[in-house]
């Protein structure tokens, strides 16, 4: 009966977290759950009593939060089965695989009281267990949000954008500090759940030290949130002028991507929302610096397809349109390399057009979503004849591995002041250095395609090569939920915080946006609604944070903690517990045997009487 209660209470807590995270309910998420949401899993995995069930139970909470929160997987067509069903088992075995850790205390605790016979003091105290298993939950997030099958959804930090205060943190410790703080809080209040009656009602000298141990770690938390809170007022008010500004077109086509393989529909919808704001500038004697059409515009590859879209679509040509507009685009597309005479590499990519509708470069997608984007030894000829016998899709992109940037002309702010040094060229004439101390500043883009701006270890490589605005283009319209476009936008503007940058996303239906460096909503439109908007997007001078400078040091420290904790418990149980145990029960069986030989002489005393 309690198996199943704790069974039970997994679930439970995996169905708050998911409510917590952006849902059809609560769009934006509902970050109070949050203070709940793990407290039915600790009083759980405090109850195992073997490592096994504890695995169990991991399991089963995190495809819970999986399922719950991520079900438009689903929604991915021929790869559904893979996208939705191969990601939650994946989830739930690295949870389950974690989930064994989370049961290191109760195990060395009763393990120490089995050795030592006389213990009358629990060594294991609440402070110990709650900051274990806050590490080990850290632990769990960041091994489950990175490397090729890496999927940062479902985390309790995508769960509390709408708390700007408390993600400021975002800047120092990344995403897992805020995880950290509130994971804190559950245990926190889960283990005075289950010291109530320990510490009210019994008196004695254990219970005394029990009670000493939760307040340290109450004291701990309280300190901690409030510095937290304090540093996110600070960061959240302080007034950050942009230097420079990059006038820049969004267009939301919102096409469906599954309807067709013909992307002049695409093309003219983009054309048409463009044509509007164009026209809507042009009267207020304005023109933008920068056009951007989301992922996926383009369907046929380049540079081989240029000619088509010279001449397509019949009423103005791609190219021509670019042309007439004089404005640099940036659209959403593929880039094809010959391998072999009959094969090519295909890149999902980002293709940049000057205002004279030249092809300048592409950014090639680093970080490919596994089993959709990418399948496991699909260049395995057998692997890959299974994958088109059951989808009847080709499998798989081609990875970039290269970084890539565009320096767009751009315009000083108001804010802008000369620097402190300035140079003099004798060399050039009089009116030559005039004419470049008047030229205008340039803004040096990346373009993180669709899930690259949820991972670190793609955005931080860009901002270190000089990067000044994120511009990410994606189309997650596929998911047809408002959930999933929700959910990438808040694990994605974490990027903003961590780096005190500018992001800006392009995408098909939704959810484009921009975001200043505190996170804070400039512009934005509606969810599947073909759209458009001219925004002002702010540069700001780059800052290095602790978070750009050392990355995810945070989770580092704590498997570090972590692995010194498991050392030292094993050289406690070698030296401490085991040994004096030995000497307890061989005392013991000496005292026995003396015991028997007197008796023995008793009575052969008694019998010579």
């Amino acid at each position: 009966m309690k198996a199943i209660l704790q069974v039970f209470l997994s679930v439970f807590s995996g169905v708050l977290l998911a409510l917590a995270i952006p849902n059809e309910l609560y769009l934006m998420g509902s970050p109070f759950y949050t203070l709940i949401a793990i407290i039915p899993f600790y009083l759980a995995v405090k109850d195992c009593k073997t490592f096994r069930f504890s695995f169990l139970l991991a399991f089963i909470q995190t495809i819970t939060v999986h399922l719950c929160s991520s079900f438009w997987l689903g929604y991915f067509k021929d790869f559904a089965a893979l996208t939705l069903g191969a990601s939650a088992f994946g989830t739930g075995v690295i949870g389950g695989i974690f989930g064994i850790f989370f049961h290191f205390p109760y195990y060395s605790e009763s393990k120490r009281n089995r050795l030592n016979l006389f213990s009358l003091e629990e060594k294991n105290t609440p402070a110990f267990r709650i900051l274990w298993f806050s590490f080990i939950y850290v632990l769990y997030e960041w091994c489950k949000s990175t490397g090729f099958l890496g999927y940062p959804w479902g985390t309790v930090s995508t769960a509390v954008y709408r708390w700007q205060l408390l993600i400021q943190i975002a800047a120092i410790t990344g995403t897992y500090g805020v995880t950290f703080i509130l994971v804190f809080f559950n245990a926190l209040i889960a283990e005075g759940f289950s010291l109530y009656d320990t510490i009210l009602i019994t008196h004695n000298k254990p219970a005394f030290r029990l009670k000493t141990s939760y307040t340290q770690a109450a004291k701990t938390w309280a300190v901690s949130i409030g510095l937290i809170l304090i540093y996110g007022a600070v960061s959240y008010a302080i007034p950050r002028l942009p230097e420079k500004y990059l006038d820049t077109v969004i267009v939301q086509q919102n096409s469906d991507p599954w309807k067709s393989s013909n992307d002049l529909p695409n093309i003219e919808n983009s054309m048409d929302e463009t044509t509007k704001v164009l026209s809507s500038l042009e009267e207020r004697d304005s023109k933008p610096d920068l056009i951007v059409w989301s992922e996926g515009v383009l369907n046929r590859p380049f540079p081989n397809s240029q000619w088509y879209y010279e001449n397509r679509p019949d009423t103005t040509p791609l190219i021509d349109f670019v042309k007439n507009n004089n404005i640099p685009f940036l659209v959403g597309g593929v880039w094809s390399t010959p391998v072999s005479e009959t094969k090519l590499n295909l890149y999902n990519s980002t293709l940049m057009f000057d205002g004279k509708g030249n092809l300048r470069g592409h950014y090639p997608k680093n970080h490919l979503v596994p089993f959709a984007e990418a399948i496991p030894f699909s260049e395995v000829k057998l692997i890959h004849d299974i994958i088109f016998k059951i989808t009847k899709i080709s499998a798989g992109w081609t990875p970039g591995d290269q970084y890539v940037f565009f320096e767009v002309p751009a315009s000083w702010s108001e804010y802008h002041k000369e620097g402190e040094a300035k140079t003099i060229n004798l060399a050039k004439t009089y009116g030559e250095q005039l004419i470049e101390e008047s030229a205008r500043p340039t803004v040096k883009i990346s373009t993180p395609i669709c899930y690259d701006d949820a991972f670190p270890d793609v955005c931080r490589p860009l901002w270190k090569y000089g990067t000044e605005v994120f511009m990410n283009l994606t189309d997650d319209s596929w998911s047809l939920k408002k959930s999933s476009e929700y959910q990438h936008f808040c694990v994605a503007a974490y990027r903003a915080i961590e780096y005190r940058t500018t992001l800006v996303r392009s995408t098909n239906a939704g959810y484009s946006v921009v975001v200043d460096p505190a996170g804070r909503i400039l512009y934005d439109m509606p969810l599947f609604e073909k759209s458009s908007m001219e925004c002002k997007v702010p540069v700001y001078k780059r800052v290095t944070t602790t978070y750009a400078r050392f990355g995810n040091w945070f989770p580092a420290l704590i498997l570090f903690i972590c692995l010194l904790s498991v050392i030292y418990e094993g050289l406690v149980f070698q030296k401490t517990d085991y040994i004096p145990s030995e000497r307890i029960l061989k005392k013991g069986k000496k005292h026995k045997k003396d015991s028997k030989k007197d008796s023995k002489k008793s009575k052969k005393h008694h019998k010579t009487k």
